[in-house]
Parts: structure tokens; C-alpha cells; sequence
């Protein structure tokens, strides 16, 4: 079964009812906050506003660095997060009050302790940009408004000249380290230097290495072709050789050089006898006073010797022999050829050893050409290394000296911190805030009001439920 509701009218019977309940615990709670508050020491506060300035030229970023620089808007929060953290350290709050005694300032002996200052001093960092809120609160028994003041800039002075200091000497030492890495690099430089020039003196360059390379690959390509002609000559000369003495061996040493036919002389000789021996016979038939004894001796020879004409050929043959010209021609040819195959075998043998010569030289340098080569360019690797890392060091020293000259460019922006608003006194309290404690007090009175009305309403109601 739902509830009845309570109408509104008895809600302000009950108010009404316990009016003076609530008003005096209100009354009551509203008198004690506010003597409490007027007993409460003021307190007074005072803050400076500075910024990280970021070098314009900085060094190459690592992963790491780059993704935080991103993720942090370009600013190295980490820094930041240091810088606010070495604001509390004891080192840094000595030297602000000793510096601050040094100033001869009046105010000095009503600051609090070292650990009362370090809880009431806040560095905060802004969260969308480079920004650091240093803020400290103070009591006037603590010097109020006018030590908090001191106190906040002291300390960013002192942070300023720390972070100056800091960077003086980082970067002076950075410097000396960059001139002491760039002499012994320029003294490797020397030293390689050195190096490959004896290296080429001994050994040549790519720039003399090939054409010498080319030269002998076309010297032993010509020594090869020259060679080739030689040794075919050569074979050409010997089997000529072989040939001719092979054609001499079966060649006769002697040939017909001429035939003439002639009459036989003895022929001759027995017709002019003949002749004479008719002629004597006809001579003495003539003469008287031969006998026909005598006739007949002659006619008797006459018949002899017609005898031996008949039976000697009429014509003689006369042969001619001598030394034969094709054989003359071999034998010549067999005194010429052995010096022309001698001439073709020495030249052989000198083409022979000039390309073995010149073949010793193009494997020895085909040989040392990969090594010299690997050698050589290791040495010239070392020394564009050597040189990129000088170049290197340049641009490292001219950026810190940049950026040395621009970490001190205005009082106000020294060590790299700008001081963006100078904290100052302000007469007017952070604390206590009269106006929260009242709305607070009156809020608590009410409640407490209430609460004491309903717990004397349930104590009343509470016998009548226990009778029913």
C-alpha cells in the first residue's frame, strides 16, 4: 500500500515548532566560526609567474626526446617537473634567506623554518604551456604579504643565477670538450692523411690502377695475337721444311738439259775415206801400167768400208745432263728456310716470354687490385667519417655558443628562465576568507538545527510506540 504523503503545512508546523532549536544551534555554530575566524592569523599570499624558455637551436632528438616533446607541446616537462621540485630543497631556501640577509633586508628574522617554508612553498606547473607558478603563504607573524614576496622572488632570482651558472659551465665544458674532440680529429685526419698517401705511393690509386689494368689486358691481348702469327709462321716454315727435303730425297740430282742430233763422225769418217778410195780407184783404172791385182785390193776395200758405212748409223744423237733446276731450287730453298724457322722460333720463344712476363703482371695486379682497393677505401671512408665528424663538431660548437649568448640576453630572462610577472605585496589576505566561514557556519548551524529537532521530535514519539 503506498505511503501517505506528508503535506507541506506540517513540514513548517515542525519548522515553526522547533524554531528556536535551530536557530540557536545556527546562532551558536555561526557566533563560535566567527570568533575562531577572528582568532585565525591572517595569512597572506604572494606568487611569481616565469617561463622555460626553450633554446631556438637544439641538437638532434632521440625517439624518446622526440615523442615526449610532442606529447608535451614542445616543451621537456621533465625539466620543468626538476625545476619545481628544487624549489622546496632546503640548498635553495638557505641560499634565498642568506642572500636575502645579505640585502640587509629588516624582515629576514620573522620567517618561518626551513620545513614551514618548504610546506608552504608550491611550485605548479601549467599543464598547457611552459609556464611555472611559484607561491608561498605566510602569516603576519611570519612577515606576511611583504616577506612572501621577497621569498618567491629571491628564489627565482636565485633559481635564474643557478640555472646561469649551470649553464655557463655545462656549456664552457661542452666547448672544451668539442675543442679537445676536434683536435684529435683533426690530428686522425692528418694521420690518415698521411696514411693514404703513402699508401698510394706504394701501391698507386684507382686513377692509376685501372689504366695500368687496361694497359696490360691490351699489351697481353696483342702479345697473344703476336704470338699466334708467330707460332703459325713457325708451323708453316717447318712443314715447308719437311716438304722440301722430302721432295729432294726423291728428286734425281741430275736431268737432261739438252739433245742435238749430228752425222756420225765415224760415218763421216768412212764416206770420206770411201770417197777416196774411189777416187783412187778410178785414178789408177786410168793410169796405164796397173795391174788388175792392184784394182781389186782396192775395190776389196772399198767393199769393206761400204760394209762398216752401211752398218754405222748415218746420224749420232749428243744428250746434254746436268745439275737439275728443280732440284737446285729445293736445295736452295733448304739452305734459306732453317735460319728464317730458327728466326721464327727465337721470336717465339721471346713473344712466349714476354707474354708469360706481362700475364705475371695482370694476375698480380688482378691480384692486388681488391685488396688495395678494399684498403684504399677503407682509408677514405675513415677520412669522410673523420671529416663528417668535424663538421659535426662545428655545428655542435657554433650551436652552443649560440645558444650560451642567448641564454643571457635580458636580466629577466637569465639561465634560461623569463620572470613573466615579479611577485609583489598584497594587503589583501588569502585566508581567512569571513565570507566562506559565514555561509559555511550558517549551512553547518542549520543542518546541526535540524538534526537536534528531529532527534527531540523522535525521543518524544518514542514512548507513545512503545505503549501501542
Amino acid at each position: 500500500m503506498p505511503q501517505k504523503e506528508e503535506p507541506l503545512h506540517d513540514y513548517l508546523q515542525f519548522i515553526r515548532k522547533y524554531s528556536f532549536v535551530i536557530c540557536l544551534s545556527t546562532l551558536l555554530v555561526l557566533g563560535t566560526a566567527l570568533v575562531i575566524s577572528l582568532r585565525i592569523p591572517k595569512t597572506y599570499s604572494a606568487y611569481t609567474l616565469m617561463r622555460l624558455i626553450q633554446p631556438n637551436t637544439v641538437s638532434p632528438l632521440s625517439s624518446n626526446n622526440l615523442f615526449q616533446s610532442v606529447f608535451s607541446g614542445g616543451v621537456d616537462r621533465r625539466e620543468m617537473a626538476t625545476i619545481s621540485q628544487r624549489f622546496s630543497t632546503e640548498s635553495m631556501l638557505n641560499a634565498a634567506i642568506e642572500n636575502m640577509e645579505e640585502n640587509e633586508l629588516g624582515e629576514v628574522q620573522h620567517l618561518p623554518s626551513i620545513g614551514n617554508l618548504k610546506r608552504k612553498l608550491k611550485a605548479q606547473i601549467h599543464p598547457d604551456a611552459d609556464y611555472i607558478e611559484l607561491s608561498i603563504e605566510l602569516t603576519e607573524t611570519e612577515g606576511g604579504e611583504r616577506n612572501a614576496a621577497l621569498v618567491v622572488n629571491q628564489l627565482a632570482r636565485d633559481m635564474q643565477t643557478l640555472r646561469s651558472e649551470n649553464e655557463k659551465t655545462r656549456w664552457a665544458t661542452h666547448q672544451r670538450l668539442l675543442k679537445q674532440k676536434r683536435e684529435d680529429v683533426d690530428k686522425e685526419i692528418l694521420k690518415l692523411t698521411d696514411e693514404i698517401l703513402e699508401f698510394v705511393r706504394e701501391n698507386g690509386s684507382p686513377e692509376t690502377w685501372y689504366p695500368q689494368l687496361t694497359s696490360l689486358l691490351e699489351q697481353n691481348r696483342n702479345l697473344q695475337e703476336r704470338l699466334g702469327i708467330s707460332e703459325q709462321a713457325l708451323h708453316a716454315a717447318r712443314r715447308r721444311l719437311t716438304h722440301l727435303q722430302t721432295q729432294q730425297k726423291n728428286l734425281p740430282k741430275q736431268s737432261q738439259i739438252s739433245e742435238t742430233q749430228n752425222h756420225n763422225p765415224i760415218w763421216i769418217f768412212l764416206q770420206e775415206k770411201l770417197v777416196n778410195l774411189e777416187s783412187q780407184r778410178t785414178g789408177d783404172a786410168e793410169k796405164a801400167g796397173k795391174s788388175s791385182h792392184e784394182l781389186s785390193g782396192l775395190n776389196a776395200q772399198i767393199d769393206e768400208i761400204q760394209k762398216q758405212s752401211d752398218s754405222i748409223p748415218q746420224m749420232a744423237t749428243a744428250i746434254t745432263y746436268g745439275t737439275s733446276p728443280h732440284y737446285t731450287y729445293i736445295q736452295n730453298e733448304l739452305i734459306e728456310l732453317p735460319p728464317t724457322v730458327e728466326s721464327y722460333e727465337n721470336e717465339t720463344e721471346q713473344l712466349k716470354k714476354e707474354k708469360q712476363k706481362a700475364y705475371s703482371q695482370l694476375r698480380e695486379l688482378l691480384r692486388q687490385i681488391p685488396e688495395n682497393q678494399h684498403t684504399f677505401t677503407q682509408l677514405r671512408a675513415k677520412i669522410e667519417l673523420a671529416g663528417t665528424l668535424k663538421e659535426e663538431i662545428e655545428k655542435r660548437y657554433l650551436e652552443s655558443e649560440i645558444i650560451s649568448a642567448e641564454s643571457n640576453v635580458t636580466a629577466s630572462q637569465k639561465g634560461g628562465i623569463e620572470i613573466v610577472d615579479v611577485a609583489v605585496p598584497r594587503k589583501v589576505p588569502v585566508s581567512p576568507q569571513f565570507k566562506l566561514i559565514v555561509i559555511l557556519a550558517g549551512v553547518v548551524g542549520l543542518c546541526l538545527g535540524v538534526t537536534l529537532a528531529l532527534l527531540i521530535e523522535y525521543f518524544k514519539s518514542f514512548p507513545n510506540s512503545l505503549q501501542n
